[in-house]
């Protein structure tokens, strides 16, 4: 099982005013391996519960994906497709989640959540280590899986104790999104840095724990008009062995 949370505070300058925004989501998914192969590693996984407060435009915003008036709300109707619908998950042996043949059409929230991208959390249950792993090992891993987001990110071994690694981690982040909103459309595109540290099974590559913090800025595009944007995202993940 893993629970993620995600923090994020944005600022978008439009004629010279900030219009701040600010979202908790919290998820939990349910990952199950169902086999192996020598290249790959074939999961179903499922998200069992979603939690959001979000506060933009003057407007608070909650949803609980347990509570049925809320699941048959705006929120819950972009979200039905997602929410206890085991999905077929197929990631490589470096962690990294391979191109889905899922043809559910995310739309408005869910696209913005990027749940196919992450192989809806699995990537972040996983993490690939070096052969006979040692401290201050160091790799960088690119990815570059699907045209919205772009990754590269160094990882270092600061410690192992036992079966546990910690693993400190910076790097480079970029995206590139459109979404459509009350039919307008709005595109995104930012870049910026990450950060952070997560303890990994030597054994198996699974996370135990993973804490980050990512800063970007960008432009919001929207009605012909481009707008300067940034955004800060923490990010904690806890991944427990059921």
């Amino acid at each position: 099982m893993v629970e993620n949370k995600l923090s994020t505070t944005s600022s978008t300058q439009v004629q010279g005013q900030a219009m701040e925004s600010t979202a908790d989501v919290a998820t939990v998914y349910n990952i199950e391996v169902k086999d192996k192969t020598d290249n790959n590693i074939n999961l179903s996984n499922t998200i069992s519960n979603i939690k959001m407060n979000m506060s933009m435009m003057g407007q608070n915003i909650t949803f609980d994906s347990d509570k049925k008036e809320d699941m048959d709300g705006n929120i819950g109707s972009t979200l039905k497709d997602f929410i206890n619908q085991p999905k077929d998950i197929v990631i490589d042996h470096a962690g990294n989640v391979k191109p889905s043949t899922d043809t559910s059409a995310a739309s408005g929230l869910a696209k913005q959540l990027d749940f196919d991208a992450s192989g809806y959390g699995a990537e972040l249950a996983f993490l690939a280590l070096p052969k006979n792993p040692k401290v201050g090992d160091t790799w960088t891993d690119n990815n570059s899986g699907d045209s919205t987001l772009a990754k590269s990110i160094t990882y270092t071994i600061k410690e192992i104790n036992g079966n546990v690694a910690t693993v400190s981690f910076t790097g480079t982040v970029s995206t590139q999104k459109t979404i459509e909103q009350q039919g307008m459309e709005i595109g995104t595109k930012t870049k910026g840095k990450i950060s952070g540290e997560e303890m990994v099974d030597v054994k198996t590559g699974v996370v135990q724990t993973n804490n980050s913090t990512t800063e970007a800025s960008g432009t919001v595009s929207a009605m012909g008009q481009d707008f300067p944007t940034s955004t800060k995202v923490t990010s904690t993940t806890t991944v427990k062995v059921l």
